[in-house]
């Protein structure tokens, strides 16, 4: 028997859920961190949620359209302001291109070089933590951190149906059923408890289109973040996600409209081959060429007046060799602590321990796993705002586990029992490396 159980383990007592300190149009909201963040590892790169975070992009677009927003401030006045020199603001081109780290765009070298040499403001800026897609894109539809939306990973333990739900298909972790989640409850218009950033611009007479590939139009987490959107446009590939840009600038010049179109090939090829493979920058390559052709070159004179471009990633991905795969199944020792199967993913990993054990987890991964992992009690990683400021969802504390792993270099903890594709990933995200982290910044004044 355990001797941790006979320890009584402290229950982290959650926020109440409640968004609201307003973005002042002087733009001089302070953060309301109750602890300065502060690095536990000098190779990580902890978010930026001051300014410098994509989580900032929101109240940033609404800035340039001169609406109120209820979340986080706007990104640093440098990174933006410039784009209002020329006039006011009508259009807001928003392009996400999944995974596109600034290791990528580094690695392009001259392919990518027209980027900074034509852009009006240039500049680097961190995902968020968890850097994975679920959370990063969330944050860019709310404009408030993950803790503050409250969805953290993922792979997500809802104790309201007693499972670990996975986040992308909204299916009950142990079996693929799409929307399983819905069924039994999860209602995605209610789930995010910040309001929609579509929402927000539609108070300001702002109407905002949502692209991406048809697949993922109607999906749960899609609804969650479409809120508020005037129209959703399925495409089918870059090149279609460029022109129905284009098309609608040109179809609808006059109305002040917002367009968020993303797209997921860099990302998805990254997973498969891993950072810097061939197929992955021939795939950057031609979506930074229709982006160039498109929307810089293509568009007449009436459709670019008063119109911006932001190019932006939600996050970059780390290589992950097979060296440095790491399978719960090996620490037989960790697995007893444990009350139940990890949530989060393989680059941060929420692990809930059995009663009284906590400080035995932390302990365990500290003496066996110091080079492969960084493991900190989850208030002490809540505390030092990883996951972004007060206020927190009210499911926050209970989402991130009791303790708090995220991996060094390129290790990743999985477990055994999952999918073959998931174990064998050449790249990841999800963690607090440089590569994961860094993304850059591109935002265009098309009139200029």
């Amino acid at each position: 028997m355990l001797q941790c159980l006979a320890q009584p383990a402290p229950v982290p007592q959650a926020i109440p859920s409640k968004i609201g300190f307003w973005r002042k149009p002087n733009y001089s909201v302070k953060l309301p961190f109750s602890t300065p963040v502060r690095s536990m590892e000098k190779s990580f790169k902890l978010p930026d949620y001051q300014g410098r975070s994509i989580a900032n992009i929101p109240a940033t677009v609404a800035g340039l359209f001169e609406a109120p927003f209820v979340g986080l401030p706007a990104l640093a006045d440098e990174l933006w302001e410039p784009l209002l020199a020329s006039g006011n603001v009508r259009h807001i081109v928003l392009l996400l291109i999944d995974g596109m780290g600034l290791n990528l765009i580094r690695a392009a070298g001259d392919d990518a070089g027209w980027l900074p040499a034509e852009a009006t403001v240039r500049g680097e800026l961190t995902s968020v933590f968890p850097s994975t897609t679920v959370a990063a894109l969330s944050s860019l539809w709310t404009g408030v951190a993950p803790a503050q939306h409250g969805l953290l990973g993922l792979k997500m333990f809802f104790s309201q149906f007693a499972t670990m739900g996975h986040m992308l298909q909204f299916s009950p972790s142990f079996a693929p059923f799409p929307d399983a989640l819905v069924e039994a409850g999860l209602d995605p218009e209610t789930f995010l408890p910040a309001p929609g950033l579509a929402q927000q611009l539609a108070r300001a007479g702002v109407r905002t289109y949502s692209l991406k590939h048809y697949g993922l139009v109607e999906s749960a987490l899609s609804k969650m973040h479409n809120r508020g959107v005037a129209r959703g446009i399925g495409t089918v590939t870059a090149a279609d996600t460029m022109w129905w840009i284009r098309h609608t600038l040109e179809t609808d010049p006059h109305e002040r409209n917002c367009l968020i179109a993303y797209w997921a090939a860099v990302d998805s090829l990254q997973h498969v081959h891993g950072p810097g493979h061939p197929a992955v920058m021939a795939e950057l390559y031609s979506v930074l060429h229709l982006v160039r052709r498109e929307l810089l070159h293509a568009l007449s004179a009436e459709a670019r007046r008063g119109a911006v471009l932001l190019v932006t990633a939600d996050h970059g991905q780390i290589q992950t060799p097979v060296e440095q795969r790491i399978f719960l199944e090996d620490h037989p020792q960790l697995q007893e602590l444990l009350l139940m199967q990890p949530a989060g993913e393989p680059r941060t990993v929420y692990l809930y321990a059995r009663q009284g054990c906590s400080d035995d987890v932390v302990a365990y991964l500290r003496e066996y796993l110091p080079q492969a992992a960084v493991a900190a009690p989850a208030q002490q990683a809540l505390d030092e705002g990883w996951f972004g400021p007060h206020p927190y969802a009210e499911q926050t504390a209970l989402r991130v586990g009791d303790v708090v792993v995220t991996m060094r270099e390129g290790y990743a903890l999985t477990t055994r029992d999952e999918a073959r594709f998931v174990q064998q990933m050449g790249g990841r995200h999800g963690g607090l490396s440089p590569q994961e982290m860094s993304v850059p910044w591109y935002a265009f004044r098309l009139d200029a």
